[in-house]
């Protein structure tokens, strides 16, 4: 792996607990990352990816910036079930 895509291991982490947009991952990684990527490139880089990250959903998100709301892209584990409503916790098969 390229030394510029470290983030994607604690990305891949923080998703065995529960589905994020793109914008919360980019935000949980400026706490463990000097440099953390923007919510576009963590899209960009995920999509890239399908081995191990898909895309869920895109989910309408407003903003204090902008006029309208807008649409971001919801990310999990190709390997894991999510619950259907925020915060789209892992199901446990364990207990179905």
């Amino acid at each position: 792996m390229s030394r510029k895509n470290l983030w994607v291991n604690d990305v891949f982490e923080m998703l065995k607990e529960r589905a994020m947009t793109s914008t919360e991952i980019s935000y949980n990684l400026k706490k463990m990352h000097r440099y953390p990527p923007h919510a576009r490139k963590v899209t960009l880089v995920l999509r890239g990816k399908k081995d191990n990250f898909r895309e869920l959903d895109k989910i309408n998100v407003s903003s204090t910036l902008r006029r309208d709301s807008h649409k971001v892209c919801l990310w999990g584990l190709s390997t894991q079930k999510y619950e259907y409503e925020s915060p789209f916790n892992v199901i446990n098969r364990k207990y179905i």
